[in-house]
């Protein structure tokens, strides 16, 4: 693999299986994929505890307010300062630097990966795909994680908040990770476990892998219909083989 070019400019559910047959849907036939997108948050990234943390945290200080993780979690893929937008539109920028403040502060002890992430980026790469992530988290906290953890060792293109005008469930990250990547969409497979990752894949015409072992609304992710269901990262293999 060629040196990484980063870009960074700007619910309980059905029986799931991780059998060889890749938990694809039923009755739809294997497709063949040249690379891998990745949401962050939930899929690569176990950092709901930071998150929700952060926030509850800012709201607290600076509204007065304090939300529960139920309605922290209920805009779990938005993006940050679309969050705070819905509670206080006059506030919003304020109110993201100070979240930004307190998550890059605690990221470090309080983000990993989930188990099997390594090993499997390394076997996607060690196989020829090529590897992206498209995420709604901002430039600064995408960064956090990618210095954090050396993602940029797999992943040749990261799509963020910044990246783009309309955010997943509109399907332009994707599209714009795949073309970063030099694909077209429809050879590319969008990982993620939200209703969001699912659409925004649907949308560009990739395909679509719901990542069930970071999903905070497991019901609603497998209503999306996903192409595969994935019980865990290793899983992942079995469908891009």
């Amino acid at each position: 693999m060629s040196d990484p070019v980063i870009l960074m400019t700007s619910l309980p559910g059905a029986s799931i299986s991780s059998s060889p047959a890749a938990g694809r849907q039923a009755g739809r036939p294997a497709r063949p994929y040249r690379a891998v997108l990745f949401d962050l948050d939930g899929t690569l990234l176990d950092s709901a505890d930071l998150i929700v943390t952060s926030f509850v945290e800012t709201c607290r200080t600076l509204l007065g307010r304090t939300l529960d993780r139920e309605e922290t979690l209920r805009s779990w893929s938005w993006p940050v300062r679309a969050k705070f937008h819905a509670l206080a539109p006059d506030r919003a920028d304020e109110l993201t630097q100070e979240y930004l403040r307190r998550y890059l502060a605690m990221h470090d002890e309080r983000v990993r990966l989930f188990p099997g992430v390594p090993d499997v980026l390394d076997a996607l790469s060690a196989r020829g795909y090529l590897l992206g992530i498209v995420t709604s988290k901002r430039r600064a906290t995408a960064g956090a994680a990618v210095r954090a953890f050396g993602l940029d060792r797999w992943c040749r293109a990261v799509v963020v908040d910044e990246d783009v005008r309309r955010h997943k469930p509109d399907p332009e990250p994707v599209a714009l990770g795949a073309r970063l990547l030099g694909v077209a969409a429809a050879d590319a497979l969008m990982v993620g476990d939200s209703v969001e990752d699912m659409a925004a894949g649907r949308g560009a015409g990739a395909g679509t892998a719901a990542a069930l072992w970071g999903a905070q609304h497991l019901d609603a992710v497998l209503a999306e219909r996903p192409d595969h269901r994935l019980e865990r990262p290793e899983a992942l293999l079995a469908v891009c083989r």
